[in-house]
């Protein structure tokens, strides 16, 4: 397919559906429509509203969902998105799914006075979990554009809630990546513009759906892109968006508003732009393609303890003594995450059990045992504000909680003198268990992190008696500050 001229590809008659990585064919159409295509073409919708599109050699367990705006297209929002999508081979493979909705001019045409957005959320809702239970789905990427940025989180809130006691901290929406979405409401929701277009009730600012959604996901959804970060909520589905400088419907702090920092993109271009990547211009495409290295490798991970866990529990009916760490960053990078997780797998035994304080197996109140600030040398060098507010934090943590361990570590050649710095953040010394650490690469951390877990454990004969030497520690090495 080329940018701006389409060709509708024709669907087979009988869907493709999947199960357990077999694609076989289903009599009677169901929905959603599978579409088996080598090359990207766009077909025409039925009246599912959902087009699935999949590869014929390759059958993939995750998918982009595309949800367009106010008066958007299923296919003609997107550019050459979907497509660039469906080729791409440097993350694991993608299916590509197009939801599409009549709102705005589109309803007119339908002679509908437009779009109800609460049963399109709903429908949406159902389908994921239809993608999910009947079709082999287990890593769903949305991506939407301005008002479609509101109906997935409507979406995702609806099938969160009806998981109900189903439900785990990694479900099958693995993220969200919204683009000129106005989540605290757009100018033009005025009084005029809501009798004539319905469907930007919702854009007003303060209106019932924005309140609602953000206080589902400021409360139990944790949206930093690891699962280091999470601050004890229920959900991880991490939230990404993107803004157009020359945007004239959304502003910027209403495009951005509710989104970490550094899960924050600024671009060049119009509300409408901001969502047709080209083959030269590809920045929004390819944040799309490292959400999903990043969010899939914390997926995996999850998924490999919790299978532990339950293996360990099928076994045992009862765990060993745990050791519960806690994984802190201004900003944590892929390759951190794994060595940290790698750690655990390490330090972990017949006698003693490490688990992240966000494993689901880990009670709510036990308390951290370890805790460790992972950071850039550079960043720190650099001034690095954002990693003080971690480390102060921690320290303060420290000061609060006795039996707590503190490993504040720095990565990179320049350790040595970002050490140096971060000490000179910190009050003078004496403390009980805080140790200021330096490696010059991540393939080092998972070793350190490893060694000091065992230290901990032989520090507490008591609590893990199999395990302790019987060493008395007075300091714990030449880092120890």
């Amino acid at each position: 397919m080329h940018h701006g001229h389409f060709q509708l590809a024709k669907a087979e008659p009988k869907a493709t559906v999947k199960f357990g990585g077999i694609c076989c064919r289903r009599a009677g159409g169901p929905l959603p429509r599978f579409i088996e295509q080598s090359l990207f073409l766009p077909a025409d919708f039925d009246h599912s509203g959902l087009n699935v599109h999949t590869r014929p050699d390759k059958d993939a367990t995750a998918a982009v969902v595309f949800v367009h705006g106010l008066g958007g297209d299923g296919y003609g929002t997107w550019g050459m998105w979907p497509e660039l999508v469906f080729e791409q081979n440097t993350v694991e493979t993608l299916d590509v799914i197009l939801f599409r909705y009549d709102s705005f001019y589109r309803a007119w045409r339908n002679r509908k006075l437009g779009a109800h957005l609460p049963f399109i959320a709903a429908q949406l809702a159902d389908w994921v979990r239809e993608l999910t239970e009947d079709h082999g789905y287990a890593d769903i990427y949305f991506v939407a554009h301005s008002l479609g940025g509101l109906i997935v989180e409507s979406t995702v809130q609806q099938y969160l809630n009806q998981l109900a006691e189903k439900a785990t901290q990694v479900t099958s929406v693995a993220a969200i990546f919204v683009l000129a979405s106005p989540r605290t409401g757009a100018g033009l929701a005025l009084g005029p513009f809501r009798q004539l277009i319905p469907e930007i009730e919702w854009l007003r600012r303060k209106s019932p759906q924005l309140l609602q959604a953000e206080s589902f996901f400021a409360s139990r959804v944790e949206s930093l892109g690891t699962t280091a970060s999470a601050g004890g909520r229920q959900f991880l589905i991490p939230r990404y968006s993107a803004i157009a400088g020359g945007d004239r419907v959304v502003s910027k702090m209403s495009g951005l508003f509710g989104v970490p920092e550094q899960q924050r993109l600024r671009l060049n271009g119009n509300h409408r732009s901001i969502v047709k990547p080209d083959r030269v211009n590809q920045a929004q495409h390819f944040r799309l393609l490292k959400i999903v290295e990043r969010s899939g490798e914390i997926r995996r991970t999850w998924r490999r303890e919790h299978r532990h866990t339950k293996k360990f529990e099928v076994g045992s009916h009862s765990f060993p003594p745990l050791l519960i760490t806690e994984l802190r960053s201004d900003d944590i990078k892929v390759t951190w995450e794994r060595a940290y997780n790698r750690a655990l797998s390490l330090a972990s035994t017949d006698d003693v059990q490490v688990f992240d304080n966000r494993n689901s197996a880990v009670p709510s109140s036990h308390e951290t045992d370890i805790l460790v600030c992972v950071h850039d040398a550079e960043t720190i060098k650099n001034g690095g504000e954002r990693c003080r507010t971690v480390i102060n934090a921690a320290y303060e943590q420290h000061q609060r909680q006795r039996s707590l361990t503190v490993l504040i570590v720095v990565i990179g050649a320049e350790h040595e003198q970002a050490k140096g710095v971060i000490q000179s953040w910190l009050p003078d010394p004496p403390y009980r268990s805080l140790s200021l650490e330096g490696v010059p690469s991540a393939e080092d951390l998972s070793d350190l992190l490893a060694l000091w877990m065992e230290v901990v454990v032989e520090r507490d004969p008591v609590r893990w008696p199999q395990r302790a030497s019987g060493l008395s520690y007075g300091t714990e090495g030449s880092d120890l500050v």
